[in-house]
């Protein structure tokens, strides 16, 4: 560690120094397109995830978690910065190679790994990044292992980077998601007692979403659940999902266009088999990080945090897929909620649940204020800590949630969820105390005036405040590396005068 980063570490250790107490290792478990609805600690009696299950038991669920954005790449930079697409500028998926070495979507904001990093933790990235160049670390990590891009088309034949080694899992006989545990583990093992760790396993599986759904399951429990089913939603082909198949011009696998595979997903008993079968392999991994946190004497001293990057439909309301699966993107609770579990024994009690809205641009600051580093700024996040709900304690708490993805934007309190578009129709608004399932569109209803009124004040107001004008695609800025798919960007170029395409450019990395 250079002397400039041992000065800064210092700094950003004062607060915890203060204390005689080690400092709290970070344990961050990321799996991928994963419905709360899919995991027994949430009500699932099927598919079975004993090791999320005992986490819940062990620490508190959080039953109104949702996404701030639809697609893996902009949730995932929402988690780590705190900041909303519009602030942060990545609103799609990323590519997996760019014109700009080196290049990091988030390095000039404050941001979780570099944070921890200048504070003296030991730093591991292991699974999914999907948030930059892949080749090398970026962000502060010191332990390196991906595979570029996000869209994963196989479990068993994939490239990865493992510290700076290429190769592929086909050659090891391996499924990736045992890939990812096996070298989480040894991260875990190599760890020193005098040092504090963060460590981030952002598992590809379960994924959920074609081709991989419709292929064959490839793992130890295919076999239980092509026998042992789980029940799936059973519902006509939405009209959102049907028009994006119609429209869509996107490479097609094995002779099949993606759309196309997801509406043959629905109803299908092999892709839910295949669900429920990666599923479970991703909880048996998460057995093994908590068997070997155990083993190396980490458990009690580390705080454990599970949650995945956004829901995605597996057949409710005839939907399949996260938001970008739809025309126009469909923002439901079943692509908006998300699972979010936090343990740390001793520390947190056992068995709590609870109801307050969460959202993922609140998880930076939460964080950041239980490891104690609540000091450090997050310019101008609409992000706020709970940690004092962790305990037990109280929190004062506005339970409202926002949410994008290109051209949607949804507002969500208790009771009232409105869906805002620009360049698609239609918008929504629905009453959840009635209408829990979202099926009966209040848009047009004169009755509901006045609350369409304030929720559209309310959202115009968060989005007023929290964006940054290169980056607000709804005033005509642009986005990093990628905004929509295919040749959709023109309703953006055509509306829009000089409007500015998508943009690569290496930023300041951002350091206190």
């Amino acid at each position: 560690m250079s002397v400039l980063r041992w000065i800064i570490a210092l700094y950003l250790m004062a607060p915890v120094l203060a204390s005689a107490e080690p400092r709290t290792n970070l344990l961050l478990i990321v799996t991928d397109n994963q419905s709360a609805s899919l995991l027994g600690a949430y009500g699932n009696s099927v598919i079975r995830t004993p090791n999320i299950d005992q986490l819940a038991e062990q620490g508190i669920r959080f039953d109104n978690a949702y996404a701030a954005s639809g697609v893996c790449s902009s949730s995932r930079a929402v988690m780590l910065t705190g900041l909303m697409p519009s602030q942060n500028g990545v609103h799609n998926g990323l590519p997996g190679t760019y014109k700009v070495p080196d290049w990091s979507a988030i390095e000039e904001y404050r941001n979780l790994p570099q944070t921890l990093a200048d504070a003296g933790y030991r730093t591991g990235m292991v699974g999914k990044y999907h948030l930059g160049a892949y080749e090398k670390a970026q962000l502060g990590f010191d332990f390196w292992v991906t595979f570029k891009a996000g869209h994963t088309t196989s479990f068993v034949d994939l490239e990865v980077v493992d510290n700076g080694e290429f190769y592929n899992i086909a050659d090891r006989g391996e499924h990736v998601t045992d890939f990812w545990t096996r070298r989480a583990v040894s991260f875990l093992a190599e760890q020193q007692e005098d040092q504090p760790f963060f460590l981030m396993v952002s598992y590809n599986g379960p994924y959920i979403l074609p081709p991989t759904v419709t292929q064959p399951p490839t793992n130890d429990y295919a076999d239980y659940y092509l026998e042992n089913t789980p029940a799936m939603p059973q519902e006509a082909l939405h009209p959102y999902l049907r028009d994006w198949a119609r429209a869509a011009r996107i490479p097609s696998y094995v002779g099949e266009s993606l759309p196309w595979s997801a509406i043959g997903a629905l109803n299908n008993r092999k892709a839910i088999a295949n669900v429920a079968a990666e599923t479970t392999l991703v909880d048996e991994g998460i057995g093994r990080l908590l068997a070997e946190l155990k083993r190396q004497g980490l458990d009690e001293n580390t705080l454990v945090v599970f949650l995945s990057d956004q829901g995605s439909a597996y057949g409710q309301l005839g939907l399949w897929g996260n938001s970008s699966w739809g025309t126009p993107a469909p923002a439901y609770n079943a692509n908006m909620q998300i699972p979010l579990i936090f343990t740390h024994p001793g520390k947190i009690p056992g068995s709590q649940t609870s109801d307050l809205m969460i959202n993922q641009y609140d998880l930076l600051p939460t964080l950041l204020d239980y490891l104690g580093l609540g000091n450090l700024e997050i310019a101008n996040s609409p992000g706020a800590s709970f940690a004092p709900a962790l305990v037990g304690d109280p929190v004062d708490w506005d339970n409202t949630v926002f949410f994008e993805y290109i051209t949607t934007r949804v507002v969500q309190t208790r009771r009232w969820k409105y869906t805002k578009r620009i360049l698609a129709t239609p918008n929504e608004l629905y009453d959840l105390e009635s209408d829990p399932e979202e099926r009966i569109n209040l848009i047009a209803d004169p009755e509901y005036r006045s609350v369409l009124a304030e929720m559209d004040d309310r959202l115009e107001a968060f989005f007023g405040q929290y964006t940054y004008p290169r980056y607000d695609i709804w005033k005509g800025g642009t986005a990093k590396a990628t905004l929509s798919y295919g040749n959709r960007n023109k309703r953006f170029s055509e509306h829009f005068e000089n409007w500015e395409a998508p943009v690569v450019e290496k930023g300041v990395a951002f350091r206190d």
